[in-house]
């Protein structure tokens, strides 16, 4: 007994070694034939990083792991991905080991593919790499029968189908997909369970699904001979909505046929309601709701590579009523009637009909119609809506937390016709008409910085434009009265076209600070997004503004025109009073995509006051931190570019541009970078210093400022100055003095007056050397050209009279 419990875990643990060892031994012959296998089969480029063997995991079965596996197009989509793989595992028989037998594969998994299906303009689709018979084999070899399948499982899938022929554009992620059953011979029963997350469909550029969800669960009996398959007891959810899916379908070589029918097996409102995308289902899950549906469809027909199965879809619904919980008041009176049909062929034969839609919002009845036929080559629309709400009962039916709305809204839109009449301009065959107004409303919001108010507005709709006379309203502190048109709008709805505008926008008083969030005092930290332009928009207003307030700044007088064009804001000679000065400007402000905003301005600023612009203007600031502690006017003409950061404040390393600038009755106060050099000069001269009238130009380089030399007088000596400050506020200014004897102090007069040959010089060269910062100056006094200036006089007197001068009064230290 002993001996054979011996001899059995003798056994046992050959038969351990030998699964441990097969593997390894056979590694690089597998590896050879799995590459010889795919290379015999597929035109394309395909690649593994590894491969992994065990007989442990599907014993008898021999399992095979390839480790990220990708296969890569060739020709027409060649670098263009087909298939990634994180990690493929299969079972195969463990024979092809020792034999030149095919793989039997047994069962597939799939974890983390990502499938990219795409077919060209010439109709040609980058899955199509399986080679013929006659390319892999010769037509006398019999093919052994290589598929032996029992399982396949996806976890974690996504796919993308692009087509630029049709064009289809169909997406979902998160696929996971489990089939079992013999998938080889005839007349077999696969069971299936699967459900991907985001399904995307889109034709020609317009959205028909978005953001779906589904689950399947069901039966397939299948014919593998004939590839013909029929749907079993089969469950599909999307999202929340249950469907029951019936039907056959055969795939051939050139075709594929259909023939499915879908339809709801529950009646109620409540659950059609599982179509409302799942991420506001928990707003609805208190809601009471009652009413009749119907909501059924089918898919018949074939698909080719020119034409696509018919398919429609029908819903209805009869006097539905949604209440929201602790609200008065109902959404009642819901009827529908919607179809969408279309018959074996081009997508351009599907037909959208809305016959009818009425809905009462607490007691207030809208309705409206749609049709649309050749939605693809040239939608041919019909359609109208009307209603009158009064919309502060609207949160007696609607949970509208966030949110307060009142005032009196009526109108109606009708329209009809093709939308190439639009493309050619032909507006009147585009028969479109419609009348809104709107009374009392006002509004407002979290998001909203302040209350809008609007007393009357008048829009009429035409063919051509969209005309809106009477606005007049508040936001805040802020009045308006607007005119206007709309034109190209049909283009901008159904094509996303251009959305063209003319407007007049007159107001007696903007509180800008009411309205920026930003536009706040200078010692808060901005931390706003910049504003972005929408794009698809070139509408022109001319404005006039009385007043403007601004931070600090009062803007009087403001008028010109303001246009918004493809994600920018261009203004033409803007001109405005302001700081006791007018500026006028032009240029544009930008918000590209994917790009930091920047803008590109001329400015022309006239008699601007130098204090009140300190404390009104970061720019001013900024580059002109010394304005703090001075009077006076200038004026300046500028072009500045640079990008915009968080606040709506400019990056100022950004900042580059060109300019002048004239002063009048500049005089500094107290100004502290003075102090070291005041012991040269008169007592009290530098407490007050009044500087003459100047122009200078300047350059504005990443952020610091350039200045060219310029010539001035500073508390009445003649000065030039010229210089640099970086955009960290680094100083690097020369500022050369040409000083007269009087504005000397009493103790440097004393000496120079008894220097032989002083009498002759009226003016003494005295140059300032100014570092470091604004907050801390570093100042330098550079008297070498004095020295100079003092010794070349000295030489024109007797060699001794001088020496003994120098001596006697210590003048050979004075300029030391």
């Amino acid at each position: 007994m002993k001996k054979n419990v011996i001899i059995g875990f003798v056994i046992l643990g050959i038969l351990i070694v030998s699964m441990s060892l097969i593997p390894v031994l056979f590694k690089n012959k597998l590896t050879q034939k799995i590459k010889l296998e795919i290379n015999k089969n597929i035109n394309a480029k395909v690649e593994f990083s590894d491969i992994e063997l065990s007989l442990f995991r599907s014993f008898p079965q021999l399992n095979i792991t390839l480790n990220n596996f990708a296969i890569n197009g060739v020709a027409n989509f060649d670098q263009i991905p087909l298939l990634n793989i994180e990690s493929l595992y299969t079972s195969v028989n463990l024979s092809s080991l020792w034999n030149n037998s095919d793989f039997q594969i047994t069962s597939l998994k799939f974890i983390n593919p990502i499938i990219n299906l795409k077919v060209s303009k010439e109709g040609i689709s980058n899955w199509t790499i399986f080679k013929t018979q006659t390319q892999s084999t010769s037509s006398s070899e019999k093919k052994p029968n290589n598929i032996n399948l029992e399982s396949i499982k996806i976890t974690n899938g996504s796919l993308s189908y692009k087509s630029e022929e049709s064009p289809i554009d169909f997406s979902f992620t998160k696929g996971n997909f489990d089939l079992s059953g013999a998938l080889k011979g005839t007349n077999s029963t696969l069971k299936i369970d699967g459900e991907a997350d985001s399904i995307n469909f889109q034709y020609n550029g317009s959205k028909y699904i978005s953001q779906l969800k589904a689950k399947f669960t069901g039966g397939l009996k299948s014919d593998f001979d004939q590839m013909s398959f029929t749907l079993l007891q089969n469950e599909l959810l999307i999202n929340k909505l249950p469907l029951s899916l019936s039907g056959t379908f055969h795939l051939g070589e050139k075709a594929d046929d259909y023939d499915l029918v879908f339809k709801s097996p529950a009646s109620s409102l409540r659950d059609l309601l599982g179509l409302v995308p799942l991420q506001y289902q928990e707003k609805l899950k208190d809601v009471e709701s009652s009413g009749a549906i119907s909501f059924e469809g089918f898919v018949k027909g074939s698909y080719q590579e020119s034409t696509i199965p018919g398919f429609g879809l029908d819903l209805k619904v009869s006097d539905g009523r949604l209440k929201y919980p602790k609200l008065p008041k109902n959404l009642d009176k819901i009827d529908l009637i919607a179809s969408l049909t279309k018959p074996q062929g081009a997508m351009d034969l599907m037909k959208i009909e809305l016959k009818k839609f009425n809905i009462s919002v607490a007691d207030n009845i809208i309705s409206g119609s749609l049709n649309i036929i050749t939605p693809v080559s040239n939608p041919e629309l019909e359609g109208a809506i009307n209603g009158k709400m009064n919309l502060g009962a609207l949160k007696q039916a609607l949970p509208m937390d966030s949110i307060d709305v009142s005032g009196n809204i009526e109108g109606y839109v009708k329209f009809k016709g093709q939308y190439a009449s639009i493309e050619k301009g032909e507006y009147e065959k585009f028969k479109t008409e419609g009348k809104i107004s709107l009374a009392d409303f006002a509004f407002s919001n979290k998001k909203l910085p302040q209350k809008l108010e609007i007393s009357t507005a008048h829009i009429e709709i035409n063919p051509k434009a969209i005309t809106l006379t009477n606005l007049s309203g508040k936001l805040g502190e802020s009045d308006f009265t607007a005119n206007g048109n709309l034109s190209n709008y049909w283009m901008y709805i159904l094509r996303d076209g251009i959305l063209n505008g003319i407007i007049t926008l007159n107001s007696n008083y903007l509180n800008l600070n009411q309205l920026i969030p930003n536009s706040s005092p200078k010692d808060s930290i901005p931390t706003g997004k910049p504003f972005e332009v929408p794009e698809k928009f070139n509408i022109s207003m001319q404005a006039k503004v009385n007043k403007i307030l601004y931070d600090k700044i009062t803007i009087l007088n403001t008028s010109g025109e303001i246009k918004v064009q493809e994600r920018r804001v261009l203004l033409n000679n803007l001109k405005m009073n302001m700081l006791n000065g007018t500026i006028l400007v032009a240029g544009a402000y930008s918000t590209p995509k994917g790009a930091l905003p920047n803008f590109d301005f001329k400015l022309g600023i006239t008699n601007f006051d130098l204090p009140t612009a300190y404390q009104s203007s970061g720019t001013i600031r900024h580059f002109l931190p010394i304005a703090n502690q001075s009077t006076g006017t200038f004026n300046t003409g500028m072009s500045l570019n640079g990008s915009i950061g968080i606040g709506n404040t400019p990056i100022f390393k950004t900042v580059n541009g060109t300019g002048n600038i004239s002063t009048r009755n500049i005089e500094l106060i107290g100004a502290g970078l003075f102090t070291d050099i005041s012991k040269y000069f008169k007592k009290g001269m530098f407490t007050q210093v009044k500087i003459n009238d100047f122009d200078a130009n300047f350059k504005i380089v990443d952020g610091g400022l350039v200045i060219s030399p310029f010539n001035t007088k500073i508390a009445g000596q003649d000065v030039t100055i010229s210089g640099k400050q970086s955009v960290s506020m680094d100083l690097d200014y020369i500022i050369n003095f040409k000083v007269s004897k009087s504005s000397l102090s009493d103790e440097v007069n004393g000496y120079i007056g008894f220097v032989p040959g002083a009498e002759n010089i009226d003016k003494y060269p005295i140059g300032i050397l100014l570092t470091g910062t604004f907050d801390k100056p570093i100042i330098k006094v550079e008297l070498t050209e004095a020295k100079n200036l003092v010794e070349k006089e000295f030489k024109k007197k007797a060699g001794s009279v001088i020496q003994d001068a120098i001596k006697k009064f210590g003048l050979d230290k004075l300029f030391k």
